[in-house]
């Protein structure tokens, strides 16, 4: 990557940073563009450069803070794996547990995050967004390792995705039917559900 890359791409995240917290702090309705601007430290034409308003900004935060979080989740699965060999079902078990306290440790995530899951889910699977571009090739590898085909896999973590993420924050925040503790056990053995070896039918 060029230093002329690495300059924009520092701006971008700049701003992103910048909009998720005072998204979480004020409120998406409450915070204008020109508070974005002030507090990342750029011009308010590099703004528009690479975001269209502040809904587009928006949805990159909750791709690029999603991606932040897959990855912590990645990280620790593979300082996991170090100590002791894990199978799939055992390793996306783990990462239920990892996002489930995470969300309940950030709240303000999950409630800045939960208001876009359709964006989140859609951009996780749909390979257009780079932020999500190599946490989701893992995890698709995962299953096509297992067997099923690529358009299967990524049906299956679509799928997890939305289970784990829609149940995970509505207990979090308190609009589901159940707290966290409750769901969790019973989200658990709904993923490993899905978590078959494929069969020949």
């Amino acid at each position: 990557m060029s230093k002329l890359e690495e300059k924009k791409n520092m701006k971008r995240t700049n701003i992103l940073d910048a909009a998720a917290k005072l998204f979480m702090d004020k409120s998406f309705a409450s915070t204008a563009v020109d508070d974005v601007v002030k507090m990342a430290g750029v011009a308010k034409g590099t703004f528009y450069l690479y975001f269209k308003d502040k809904y587009d900004l928006l949805n990159q935060i909750v791709a690029y803070k999603g991606a932040e979080v897959l990855q912590g989740g990645i990280d620790s699965l593979l300082e996991k794996e170090q100590e002791q060999e894990m199978n799939l079902t055992e390793k996306v078990l783990f990462l239920v547990d990892f996002f489930a306290d995470y969300l309940n440790s950030h709240r303000d995530l999950a409630a800045l995050v939960n208001k876009n899951l359709t964006f989140f889910f859609k951009s996780f699977t749909s390979g257009e967004n780079a932020e999500f571009a190599a946490v989701a090739d893992r995890f698709i590898s995962a299953f096509t390792s297992q067997g099923w085909t690529e358009a299967e896999a990524k049906m299956k973590v679509y799928m997890l995705t939305e289970l784990i993420g829609t149940v995970c924050c509505e207990a979090v925040l308190e609009t589901g039917p159940f707290t966290l503790e409750e769901i969790r056990p019973v989200l658990k053995n709904a993923a490993a559900g899905m978590l078959e070896v494929k069969r020949d039918d």
